[in-house]
């Protein structure tokens, strides 16, 4: 699902060149170590899975006490809120390996493959620049609330740094993510681009 690259099917008599030379550019070679691979499709991507379907779980619960029995509960509104953001900063990297991210694709494909592939090494510098910022500020955040013992507002009573774990956790996920990124760009291969551009 994420970075595994796969074997096409043999094309029509008519196209076995152009999948012969397909097959032997650089993004037919080279792939992410499996373990990488494997560690983000069977572990990021289900615990993340798991934490949505909770919160979305928990919303259910809260909009059937609402409407049924006019109950609200404070502590479902914090709940969902942790959940959700859980869920959507584990499965960033795996997400974005994936392709699932806006792309400006009407500028792209219309640059020299030299140009994209400059613009990509910016993008990894900015982007491991920018998730390490997140990592730096989540563990000062998370040293601070354990220093002085803060917990949730709601009658959950969870400590507040292992709530905000997410942000420097999530943060080293997507520095990975852009280091993967410039492994591929170190073999040839543009890991931005989509299949359409290809």
């Amino acid at each position: 699902m994420t970075g595994i690259t796969r074997p096409e099917a043999p094309a029509a008599s008519g196209d076995t060149l152009a999948h012969a030379n397909r097959s032997e550019q650089p993004s037919e070679r080279y792939t992410l170590p499996r373990p990488w691979i494997w560690f983000e499709d069977k572990v990021l991507l289900n615990i993340a899975s798991l934490f949505m379907a909770a919160a979305m779980g928990v919303m259910f619960y809260e909009a059937s006490s609402r409407s049924l029995f006019s109950e609200s509960h404070w502590w479902a509104e914090e709940l969902v809120r942790f959940l959700v953001v859980w869920s959507v900063l584990l499965a960033l990297s795996a997400a974005s390996r994936d392709h699932h991210f806006i792309r400006m694709e009407l500028l792209i494909q219309r640059l020299p493959r030299g140009v994209r592939m400059g613009l990509n090494w910016l993008n990894c510098v900015l982007g491991m620049a920018f998730a390490s910022v997140l990592v730096y500020a989540g563990c000062v955040e998370v040293m601070h609330l354990h220093r002085i013992g803060m917990m949730t507002e709601s009658s959950l009573d969870l400590p507040l740094w292992q709530v905000r774990l997410i942000m420097p956790l999530g943060g080293l996920l997507y520095i990975g993510y852009f280091v993967g990124a410039a492994l591929h760009l170190l073999h040839g291969v543009d890991p931005f681009e989509t299949e359409e551009l290809r």
